[in-house]
Formats: structure tokens, C-alpha cells, sequence
């Protein structure tokens, strides 16, 4: 695992514990006019909110009001923001991206849920400034979204994704209850190391200053190394037994120029997931950035919401998408690379564990509409699924 800064590690567990400051990125704009959603938001009430407020956007799917749906139940899905904010999906293109996917029937008709924290930022853990979030995640919102919304309330269509420290967040929240969520897919997850030691030689005050505010209680103070672990991906990753995570369909990939340095620590997490025998997709973007400021994010989130999408309908979401993200681009034919070449810039490659895939960034943006399940497989699925379809 690659040692990372300790400017890194203290900005990520230290800005939870700050007050949100005005003019951050990602403030909220006005909600995308949108085809196949129709967006609101609500509020949540729960003791696990100490400051602030907590609440969430909600995108449902074209005719969830109509008469003909009155029975429906939806999969859903929670989305966990990165640092700049929940608006971040409305305002950098995932709202448009989950449009056009519903659009061409490429994606189950299915809810979003932007979770909005009761702080400005959070890592999604209990002892926070400002509440509870890993609690409040599992219980009040599904339960409140629940109570109030049609959507289905089985393990299987349930899904958690997250973008840098919400992709930290949700392979965390997934792998620690699984009972929750039967998906997980993530971007530019923030993964830290396994073991505290690794912290790149934080000093005991800088270590004081991360515990401030209440996370000593999950942590310990000084840092304990079974707490530690017990919310690292790193870490669950190597203790969870394949039965414990048994059924979790799990998808995370990273840009090779991701400004903070998290490629090569998810590439750590893709490893140690494979060496314990958790079946997973991992996919390492050549010349993709971190997060939203990636060329190649929305067209990562076009694959991940897809992979979701196959396992609400009851399909291995590897199957469903792999297979298409290493077909060749159209102008390579088959019959003219010659057996042992290395493959040429651009194509998909996959390591010996089947567990990664690996694209270049401008042939991700040329290439992937040929990683989308195809429309009929989708539609032939809805008809079989208890719970979406009726």
C-alpha cells in the first residue's frame, strides 16, 4: 500500500470536523430539466443529527405518479457526495448521464437518492461533528425513504455508490453492512491504508487534531489499530470472509492521473480484494482524473449506474459489463492483430484475476456506448423481476 501524505490523510479526516465555508464548490444551481426523473428533496428527522440538518434529493423515474405504477416498487439508489458537496451530481453532469442512460433504456427504471449530511463535508463516519452519518445512512434514510416513497426494501435492490470520499464512504457502509446494500460502485474512492502505522508518520498532535470532535470513539485515542480497521476498505477487504460479503456486487474504478494519488491505492484495494476471494470489477481509467474533474467521469458513471442496473434486474453485473468494456474499438478488426502483441493504446485489457480492466481515457469517451447492456436484455429482465415489475 503507497504511503500517502500526511496533508492528505489529516484534509480527510480533519474536514468533517470544520464548519462548512461559504463559496465552496458545489453549491447548489438550478435542478437540471430532466426527460425521464422528476427531482425533489426532503428532510430527515433522526436523534443522529447533532448539528444542522440532514436530508436528501430524491430523482423518481418517469410515471412513478401515474395510476398504472400505483403498485410498483422501485430499486433504489443512495449517492454519497465527495468533498464538494451533494449538488456536485446535479451540477457536474450525473443528473444528465442518469437521464440519458433511462432514456435509451439502458438503466432500470429506478429512484436516486442524493444524500445531503447535516455538515457540509463528511467521511461518513459516527462521531462527527455533526452527527452520526454511517448510522443515519443505514437507518433513518432508508427508512424514511421508504415510508414515503415506492421503493423496494430487499437487500438486492438496494445500491450505494460514491464518488472520493463518498466512494470511501460507500465501499465502507456496503462492506460493513451487507445486510443493507447488495451493490456498491464507486469513483476515485479515497482508500486509505490498512494498518494506522502507515499514516506516513502523522505526529501525536496531528493525530489529536483528527480526533477532534468526537471520532476518538470509533478511532480511539490514540488511533487504535482494530478500530482503524474496522472501517478501512484496505482492511475489511482482507478480513471479511467471501460467505460475510456473500451476494455484494462490488464495482470501483480510478484515473491513472488522479491528482491526490488514489489510483495506486485502489489498484492495493483491487489486489487484496482478489487475494481473498471477493468477486469484484475494477477498472484502472489511463489519463482519468479524480472525481467530477475527470474527462472520463461521466462516462465511468455511464458503466457504473449500468452495473447497478444488471444486478437490480437479477444478472452478474461483471458478465453484463465486462465482457463489452474489452471489446476492441470498431476501427480494430480482429483478423489483423497477430497473437502475443501487447495491446496498442486505447484497447481494454484485463489482468490474470479477471478482477480489472483497464481503458485508455480517450478511447473510454470514443468506446462506451459498447460497454452498455443492451437495451432488450434490460427489458426482458423487467418482466421477471419480483418487486420493479408488476
Amino acid at each position: 500500500m503507497p504511503r500517502l501524505s500526511v496533508t492528505l490523510i489529516s484534509t480527510f479526516l480533519l474536514l468533517p470536523l470544520l464548519p462548512a465555508q461559504r463559496g465552496d464548490r458545489g453549491g447548489r444551481g438550478e435542478a437540471p430539466k430532466l426527460a425521464h426523473f422528476t427531482y425533489e428533496e426532503g428532510v430527515l428527522k433522526s436523534d443522529k443529527v447533532r448539528t444542522g440538518e440532514a436530508g436528501y434529493g430524491i430523482y423518481l423515474p418517469k410515471g412513478y405518479a401515474d395510476e398504472a405504477n400505483k403498485d410498483t416498487k422501485y430499486p433504489s439508489i443512495v449517492w454519497l457526495h465527495g468533498f464538494g458537496g451533494p449538488d456536485e451530481f446535479q451540477n457536474d453532469g450525473g443528473a444528465t448521464v442518469l437521464d440519458a442512460l433511462r432514456g435509451q433504456d439502458k438503466i432500470p427504471p429506478l429512484v436516486m437518492i442524493v444524500f445531503r449530511g447535516p455538515g457540509r463535508r463528511t467521511t461518513y463516519m459516527n462521531g462527527e461533528a455533526a452527527g452520526d452519518v454511517e448510522d443515519l445512512i443505514t437507518g433513518a434514510l432508508v427508512e424514511q425513504v421508504a415510508q414515503k416513497y415506492r421503493v423496494s426494501t430487499k437487500r438486492k435492490h438496494r445500491a450505494v455508490m460514491g464518488v472520493s470520499a463518498g466512494g470511501f464512504g460507500a465501499l465502507k457502509i456496503a462492506m460493513r453492512h451487507p445486510e443493507v446494500f447488495g451493490t456498491v460502485a464507486v469513483h476515485s474512492a479515497a482508500i486509505l491504508p490498512a494498518d494506522p502505522a502507515d499514516l506516513a508518520g502523522s505526529n501525536e498532535q496531528m493525530v489529536q487534531r483528527m480526533l477532534r470532535g468526537g471520532l476518538a470513539q470509533e478511532l480511539g485515542d490514540p488511533i487504535d489499530k482494530a478500530k482503524w480497521q474496522a472501517h478501512m476498505p484496505m482492511a475489511l477487504a482482507a478480513s471479511k470472509k467471501p460467505e460475510e460479503l456473500k451476494g455484494l456486487h462490488v464495482y470501483f474504478d480510478a484515473g491513472t492521473e488522479d491528482r491526490y494519488g488514489f489510483c495506486e491505492p485502489n489498484e492495493a484495494l483491487d489486489k487484496a480484494l482478489t487475494e481473498n476471494g471477493h468477486k469484484h470489477l475494477f477498472r484502472k481509467v489511463e489519463e482519468g482524473g479524480h472525481a467530477w474533474s475527470s474527462p472520463s467521469m461521466k462516462e465511468c458513471l455511464a458503466v457504473s449506474l449500468q452495473f447497478v442496473g444488471a444486478a437490480f434486474l437479477g444478472k452478474d453485473p461483471i458478465e453484463a459489463v465486462a465482457p463489452k468494456a474489452k471489446a476492441e474499438p470498431a476501427d480494430v478488426k480482429k483478423d489483423e492483430k497477430k497473437g502475443g502483441e501487447e495491446p496498442k493504446k486505447g484497447d481494454a485489457k484485463q489482468d490474470e484475476d479477471g478482477g480489472q480492466v483497464v481503458f485508455d481515457d480517450a478511447s473510454l469517451r470514443d468506446a462506451h456506448e459498447a460497454v452498455f447492456v443492451s437495451a432488450e436484455s434490460f427489458a426482458a429482465g423487467l418482466t421477471d423481476l419480483p418487486g420493479i415489475a408488476r
